[in-house]
Parts: C-alpha cells; structure tokens; sequence
C-alpha cells in the first residue's frame, strides 16, 4: 500500500471525476457530498505534503552527489555532460539531469516515465547490480553505469550514461577496414593444354582472371596476378563479409565457364588470411591455400588465429597431375626413415576397416624388407577388419598386430611411427602415441581437416587417390629395385582399394588401376579379396531389416535409424548406407545407430553429394563419398532433425 500510495498520480480526469461524483452524491444528500468533498481536500493535502517530502529527499541526494563533484569540476551536478538520472528499484525515473533530457527528450509530461522503456528489464537489472552495460538507443551507444544511494532504508540508484557513440563508429571503422590476404588459384591449370590449343589455353586463363578480377572489383577490394594461374587479392574486413553473404559464387561460376560450348574442368580455390600484419596474414593465406586444395579444391578456406573455415567444395575435387618423381623422392625420404631408425610402428584410424589395415600390412611389407622390427597397432574388440587379420596372421609365424597398451611398450624415440588412412590426430588408433615424441609419417587420402598431425617429418597427403591402399602400393614400387611385397600384403592392399572404391566404381582413376595391375603381379587373389567381404546370414539379414527401415528426405536423400543392439553394428550400418545408394534417384545415404552413449551417423555417396561437408557441420569429417560422425548426448530423434538441419544447410549452398 505504500508503494501503491507513492507510485499514484492524481490526473486531472481523476479530478474531474471525483468532482462529478460529488456533484452527484449532493444532489441526493448533500452532507455525504460534504464528506466526500472532505477527502478529496486531505487527499490533495496530503499528496502536496509527499510530493514536497519526495523532492526534498531527491534535492537532498542530488546535493550528496553535486558535493562528490564539486572539488573536482566545481560544476552543479544537474548540468553535468553526461547524462543522468535517479531511479526507483523498478526503474521509475524520479529525477533527471538536463543532458539526460536533452538526448532522450524525457520530459515530465512524456508517457517514459520508467527506465524500461529505454532499457530491457534483463539489462536494467544488470546495470543495477553493478556490473555495467553497453546499449544502443535510436542511433547512440551507451555505456551504463550505477551507484547506489540508500536514504531512509530505502534503495535508489543512480545512472550515468556515457555516450561511447563516437567511438563505436571509430572501432566499428576500424574493424571494417581491416584488410585480408587471400591467394587465388586456378586449380589443374596445366591440364588444359592436353584439351585445347595453346592460342585458346590462353584466352582461357585470360576470361577466368578477368572473370575474378571483375568479382573481386565489384567488392572494392584488389586483384592482381603474380603468375598464370595465381593471383593476389586485397580486401577489406567489410567486402569479406560480403563475399561471405555472397557465399563465394565465383567458385560456381569457374566452375560453369566454358570455351567454345566446351567445358574447362576446370575449378578455383582461395586461401584467406586474416591476421594483424600483412605478413602474418599472407602466411595465414598460404596455410589456407594449402589447406583448400587438400581438400579437394574448388573452395575457399579462412585462417584467422590458427582456426579455419570453410565454404564451397560442392564437387568432385579436381585430381593434380600425377608426379612420379615426388612419389619417388617421398619413397626415398621413407626408405631412408626406415633404415635409420630402430623399430616401426604402423597404425591406422579408430575402427579400422580393410583400407587402413591393408596398407597397414603394405607398410608392415616394406618396414620388413629393410629387415626392422615391425608392427600393427590395433584395436582387435572394435576393428572391423577381424577377417583380414586373421588371414595375414596364418600367413605369418610371429607376432604382428599388438594392442595399443603393447605399442606403448615398444616405442621410443628411435621409433619411426606410420599413420595411415587418416590425419586427424584424435580419430588414430592410438592417439597417445603420437606424443612419444618419436618420427611420424602420415600417409592419407582423405580431405585435409583443421585438427591434422603437424608434426610430422613426412606428411604424404593425396586427396584424390582412392585410398591409403592406392597410395602405399604405388611407394612400394619405388623404394627398391626388388620387389618388397609379397602375396599376402598384396592381397591385403587389393581388398583395401577394392572397399573404398566399391570394387573400382568410385574415385578410380589412372592411379588406382595402375596400383591394381602391379598388385595383380605381385600374385593378389581377386577371388580370396572378395571373400573377406563375404558376411553370415545374421549380418545380412540385420542389413537387410536397416534398409527396410528407410525414408527418403528433400527427394535425393536416404535415411534409415535404428536403435538395435547387435554384434558387428558399424559394420552392419556401413553396409547398409552402402546398399541404400543402389536406391532409384538417391545421391546419398544416411545410417543413424546408437553405441554406448553415442549416436552415430555413417554416410555414403557417389560423389554427387559430399557427405564430408554435411558429416563436417555436425562435428565428425571423411571424405566425399564416405563420411561419419559421433554425436554425445542426444536422442535418436534430436540425431535425426540435427542430420536434416545439416543436409538443408548444404543443399542451400
């Protein structure tokens, strides 16, 4: 009832009101109209006697405060520059200065008479308690601040509101204005000469520079070429952001160039630094250049305080010239690795499938024929290649695959430790051990992630081979005038191509025939590779009963969930996403399972759709055709509107 006495406000309709009721009560009994006249006279007394009261406590706060003010500005507080005001608990204004006034135009007969109107309840609350906030009000920003002044037990505060409007235009310029290194390439340029003649190779590059120097222009930024096929561009922080918004369309339209109604093939990708130095910045572009085209291509890649993004990568990637003299010389470099070093470690990603232990085996192969100690690390209750061990190991007396508590064992510095068919260093069979501080060579096919193994003395990375497999049996033709293979390696390498390939119908190209024909006269068994695919009735039926189970998502897209509990599950799944793609009008497929506390995701295609890109959006990576993804915490539905989120998300682009 006090505050209620103290908030309410006598309005001349209340006046007129009141005054009609008397006239009304007198005309029926004067002497209650006389009472009624009575209060309505104390009732005015006595809000002339609070008012007063009121405005003295507030003349006596404002005092307090112009007396904190005065021995330094020896300016009355009511005409300070910064603006003003004392407020109630619930924000009720009581008093303002003239700056505060004169920039919110608050006026006694302003309906604004609480501090809400300009501020939310959730920010008033903050600057209350002390702790300060910046705000914007119609086109000014504010930093607000409080004191608090307590008089008679009861809380007021005090608020300035600093106008920072100035200087959030200058910082917001600042920001804007920050320039960007990015580095432009034409990706397989040299590749044309063998399609067109030389007159029209240059009067190709010539439209695809002119065509990215127009784009770049029509951003403000600046273009220029240090090379035929390379450009630098210089751009400001705010035509970035508009490239961003842009989403990069340049990528689509060199992408969609053609010449004389042919098409070029040919791609663009562009590394982005966004560093404090132009030094630092160009270092940053390099790294993402590097990190766009071992991606694939065809896409752009932002570095900025060591963390990437990520736009475009739509297609197939392009595939670089084959360069036997590199494959020479990386054989070489391992060769002399090996020799010089004490024992091997060989070990591929987690769960391991054919292709990570096949070439596991092919190294296994050549580490042995320079006579070092060698093995496998595996993990045998959660690899999917149990087939394929067993088979090496009747092919062999001694130990070979050794757990990763055993590895631990065995490696010391002198150790040259191999990393195949993945670069990522949490998703290694055995991630403790790539802090032995022993040699590392990586050797991967998959599209370059943000977390790769950097430490690494050789860092063979070939994202358009078809597999590890491809890559270690084309080193292995190399590092001797003998042969270092023998059968059982060989076949081991022949069935892991074969599996990430899906038997040479997938991402094959010059490179994984030639592997497969030397293979083939190293004695690989077709047939024997094949059967380690073979699986039991229950497999094929629980397969069976997952593809069953899916559903079609935005036409192109295969999806099938189970919550079943089975033996060989991932195994299982992958199958599946495997067989969903022989479905009618389907791009790609999407097997969503639980193990353990995890939902999981595996994700197939034919290349039409990168899986990577919508695996990459919910945590997990790949390659283009073949991807997964573990998510913590969430139900099999949240998995499954988080997968559609992420697929709308890339069909957007």
């Amino acid at each position: 009832m006090k505050k209620l006495w103290q908030r309410f406000d006598f309005t001349l309709i209340d006046l007129l009101a009141a005054v009609v009721f008397i006239v009304i009560t007198a005309v029926f009994n004067w002497k209650i109209a006389v009472v009624e006249f009575s209060v309505l006279i104390v009732l005015f007394a006595l809000r002339f006697v609070y008012q007063k009261a009121v405005k003295e406590k507030i003349l006596f706060k404002v005092k307090a405060v112009e007396e904190t003010f005065d021995y330094k500005t020896g300016k009355a507080f009511s005409s300070l520059t910064v603006a003003c005001v004392v407020v109630y608990e619930d924000g009720e204004i009581l008093w303002f200065n003239d700056t505060f006034r004169d920039q919110f135009s608050i006026t006694p007969k302003t309906p604004a008479q609480n501090l809400k109107v300009l501020l939310k309840r959730d920010k008033l609350d903050r600057v209350l308690e002390g702790r300060g906030f910046k705000v914007r009000i119609g086109n000014h920003y504010y930093a607000v601040y409080s004191n608090e002044i307590e008089l008679e037990n009861e809380k007021n505060y005090l608020l300035y509101f600093f106008d920072e409007t100035e200087l959030r235009l200058t910082e917001k310029e600042y920001y804007e204005t920050r320039p960007s290194v990015m580095l432009a390439v034409i990706d397989n340029a040299d590749e044309i000469y063998q399609e067109f003649k030389e007159s029209a190779c240059t009067a190709i590059l010539s439209a695809l520079e002119q065509m990215v120097e127009d784009w770049v222009t029509s951003f403000g930024g600046l273009c220029r070429k240090f090379s035929s096929d390379r450009m630098l561009i210089l751009v400001e922080e705010r035509s970035l952001q508009k490239m961003i918004a842009d989403k990069f369309s340049i990528l689509d339209r060199v992408r969609a160039f053609t010449f004389d109604g042919k098409e070029t093939d040919l791609t663009l990708s562009i590394g982005v630094g966004k560093e404090e130095s132009f030094a630092d910045s160009n270092n940053s572009a390099r790294q993402a250049l590097d990190m766009a085209q071992s991606r694939g291509g065809d896409q752009v890649a932002i570095r900025h305080e060591a963390q990437y993004r990520f736009y475009g990568g739509v297609s197939g990637g392009f595939e670089r010239k084959k360069n036997k003299s590199k494959a020479r010389l990386i054989a070489k470099t391992i060769s002399e690795l090996i020799v010089e070093s004490e024992n091997v470690l060989i070990m591929g990603h987690r769960f391991s499938d054919y292709d990570a232990i096949g070439s596991a085996i092919g190294l296994h192969a050549i580490a042995t024929h320079f006579g070092k100690r060698t093995h496998i690390v595996i993990d045998r209750e959660t690899t999917l290649s149990t087939p394929m061990v067993k088979q090496f190991e009747r092919a062999r007396e001694k130990e070979i695959f050794v757990s990763p508590e055993r590895a631990a064992t065995l490696i010391t510095e002198e150790t040259l430790l191999f990393v195949v068919d993945t670069h990522k260093k949490d998703f290694t069979e055995a991630p403790g051990l790539l802090s032995k501080g022993c040699k590392t060579v990586v050797i991967d096919h998959h599209r370059k992630s943000v977390d790769y193994i950097e430490n690494a003395v050789v860092f063979y990375h070939s994202p358009t081979a078809s597999s590890a497999s491809e890559m270690v049996t084309e080193l292995a033709q190399y590092l001797d005038k003998k042969p270092v293979l023998d059968q059982p390696s060989a076949q081991a390498l022949f069935a892991g191509i074969m599996l990430d390939t899906r038997n040479f119908v997938i991402r094959t190209g010059v490179r994984t025939f030639e592997a497969a024909a030397y293979l083939r006269s190293r004695a690989a068994n077709t047939v024997e590779a094949k059967k380690l695919f073979s699986n039991d009735m229950d497999v094929f039926r629980h397969r069976n009963q997952i593809i069953d189970a899916a559903a079609r998502f935005e036409e192109h897209f295969a999806i099938s969930v189970t919550e079943a509990q089975i033996p060989n599950l991932r195994l299982i799944t992958s199958q599946a996403a495997d067989e969903m793609l022989n479905i009618d009008g389907i791009h790609a497929s999407f097997v969503l399972f639980r193990l353990g506390e995890q939902m999981n995701i595996s994700a197939r295609s034919y290349g039409e759709v990168n899986v990577q890109l919508i695996m990459e959006a919910l945590g997990g990576g790949g390659h283009q055709t073949m991807a997964a993804c573990q998510l913590s915490g969430v139900s099999a539905e949240q998995a499954l509107q988080m997968l559609h989120d992420a697929i709308r998300q890339y069909t957007e682009k």
